[in-house]
């Protein structure tokens, strides 16, 4: 056919494999790119914590960086729920500031220095803030292929149904056509016999306009018996209809 080109089904399932792969790549490197500049921050707040005399320094950047990641999956968790997350996303800028800003009194003074120490802070944010919004567009793009595949299912269950009320409808009309045909044939039998009887009628009703006056007197005068009395009076209903 001209105009259309028909495309295998094993082309979409190609793409959908390429896509998987590269979701699948993409969250892996993502992922790595947080984790590296988490080691980056995690040292030199760790390096900025012993300076200061802090009683646990390994503790000091597992606060500071942690509270990133903890309040990022609060606002990840709250947007998958329809709710407001403003909250949430200005506590994840308020801890990546903090962390960019130790990171800067941890470095040497140079402008190079300083830009470099606030660069693992600020991509521990991008790539976990990229890392999240990569999983909300998985769990969304689930949600709708499941909310399709339901009202694919409802709407096979109501074609279902509808199909039965179709068929249960037909053989309903099948019935009341049957019932028509045996009441018109009924009709036609009744039609027939009423000519037949009409007919009849019409034979008594010349054989007894034959019958000589005499005979008619003798029944007026009840000479005649009951029987022939009875004979005359039937054939009077049949043709007059009474007395």
């Amino acid at each position: 056919m001209s105009g259309i080109s028909i495309v295998p089904l094993t082309y979409f399932d190609s793409q959908k494999n390429y896509k998987k792969i590269i979701a699948w790549i993409t969250g892996l490197l993502t992922l790595l790119l947080a984790l590296f500049s988490f080691i980056l921050s995690f040292n030199a707040l760790a390096d900025l914590a012993i300076n200061h005399g802090v009683s646990i320094p390994i503790l000091f950047p597992l606060v500071v960086e942690a509270g990133v990641i903890i309040f990022s999956l609060n606002a990840l968790y709250r947007s998958l729920h329809g709710e407001s997350a403003k909250w949430q996303w200005c506590l994840v800028i308020s801890s990546s500031l903090l962390a960019g800003g130790f990171n800067i009194l941890h470095a040497p003074p140079d402008l190079v220095s300083r830009i470099m120490a606030a660069m693992p802070s600020l991509f521990l944010l991008l790539s976990f803030e990229t890392l999240l919004s990569q999983i909300k567009h998985s769990v969304t793009r689930t949600h709708v292929i499941q909310s399709i595949v339901q009202l694919t299912s409802e709407l096979e269950s109501k074609r279902q149904e509808l199909d039965l009320l179709i068929d249960a409808k037909g053989q309903e009309i099948e019935r009341l056509h049957y019932e028509a045909d045996e009441l018109e044939t009924e009709i036609e039998v009744t039609r027939t016999a009423l000519v037949q009887v009409r007919q009849e009628n019409k034979t008594e009703h010349t054989h007894f306009g034959s019958i000589p006056p005499i005979q008619i007197t003798e029944t007026k005068n009840g000479d005649a018996s009951i029987e022939l009395r009875r004979d005359a009076l039937i054939r009077i209903i049949a043709n007059e209809g009474d007395i």
